[in-house]
């Protein structure tokens, strides 16, 4: 048996529509294509090589908010950039949650940052 790669990242999402607007704003996410399984609707986006899939409900759910420090629990995923400061500049525009501005990290010497969307969701972007 053989691992072939990752197919998509999911997000259930709070409010669809500010969801949508972050991850096409921000990210310039090309929209694919929305499947309705009934309670809930998938619609998704392509990153590079995979999928984000971002679940809409259909009835109101629980909601869950955590630290980045909580232990137990999915931190974040990380996609790569050519330019840090545009994505920066598009968060602080709209008002986007940053945990971390672009920070240079010696020990992996890469340049980081940790953004957050609508739904609580850390996203760290790194640039080489």
């Amino acid at each position: 048996m053989k691992l072939l790669g990752l197919d998509h990242i999911t997000i259930n999402c709070i409010d669809m529509e500010t969801t949508r607007k972050f991850y096409e704003n921000v990210f310039e996410l090309k929209r694919l294509n929305d499947v309705d399984l009934g309670d809930h609707v998938l619609h998704y986006y392509q990153l590079p090589g995979v999928k984000l899939e971002l679940i809409e409900y259909k009835n109101p759910q629980k909601s869950w908010r955590t630290g980045n420090t909580d232990t137990g629990v999915y931190r974040h995923f990380a996609i790569c950039t050519d330019d840090l400061s545009e994505i920066e500049r598009r968060c602080e525009k709209e008002g986007y949650g940053i945990n971390l501005h672009p920070t240079h990290i010696p020990q992996i010497d890469k340049t980081v940052m940790l953004v957050v969307d609508p739904n609580g969701v850390e996203i760290e972007v790194i640039q080489a």
